[in-house]
This record gives structure tokens, C-alpha cells and sequence, in this order.
């Protein structure tokens, strides 16, 4: 697909989520192997983003989908992200457990 494809952006928040969630798994759960597992999943997740940006639904959320934000499901975790159709971009907005009150958080 080459330029038709989207590029990808991870929001300094999104990127400590990534961390956040790699940490708790490896140090707190003692599951080195299984964090680098569900990091490969999230990031092969989000690569499919890339060509097919709107894939994924909107958030149930209503102030949330009138801004845009949709929903990319891996594992127990939900990937917020925002599609900049002129930027032809696909942000990345946050990476949060599923069962989180994310409406708060976002």
C-alpha cells in the first residue's frame, strides 16, 4: 500500500501507558515473558491501524465520539486513538485497562 497508508503518532501519554502497563506485568506480576507477548500484541494491533484506520468503532462515550475517539480492543486493554483524515494520521491517544473508568481519564 506504501502512501496510501496512514503514519502513526503515540501521544507522550500514550507512550507512558506502554511503559506503565510493560512494568506491571514484568515487575509486579513476576511475568517478564507474558509483558513482551502482550507488547507484541498491541503493537502488531495498532500496525494494522495503519492501513485500515477506521476499522475499530467509536467509543459508546458521547462527548468522547463527538471528538472522535475510537476503540482498538487488545487483550484487557483498550487503545484510544484519533484518526486526522488531513494529516492522514492516526494519533494514538492513550493505552488503558479495560475495566479503568476511562471516561474520567480521557
Amino acid at each position: 500500500m506504501g502512501s496510501e497508508e496512514y503514519s502513526l503518532k503515540f501521544t507522550p501519554k500514550a507512550v507512558e501507558d506502554l511503559d506503565e502497563i510493560y512494568g506491571y506485568i514484568a515487575n509486579n506480576l513476576f511475568a517478564p515473558e507474558a509483558a513482551e507477548n502482550l507488547m507484541d500484541k498491541i503493537e502488531t494491533s495498532i500496525m494494522r491501524l495503519k492501513a485500515f484506520p477506521y476499522s475499530c468503532s467509536f467509543v459508546l462515550d458521547e462527548p468522547l465520539k463527538k471528538r472522535g475517539y475510537r476503540k482498538l480492543i487488545v487483550d484487557n486493554y483498550i487503545v484510544f486513538y484519533m484518526v486526522n483524515e488531513q494529516e492522514r494520521q492516526v494519533v494514538i491517544m492513550r493505552i488503558l485497562y479495560g475495566a479503568s473508568n476511562y471516561q474520567t481519564i480521557l
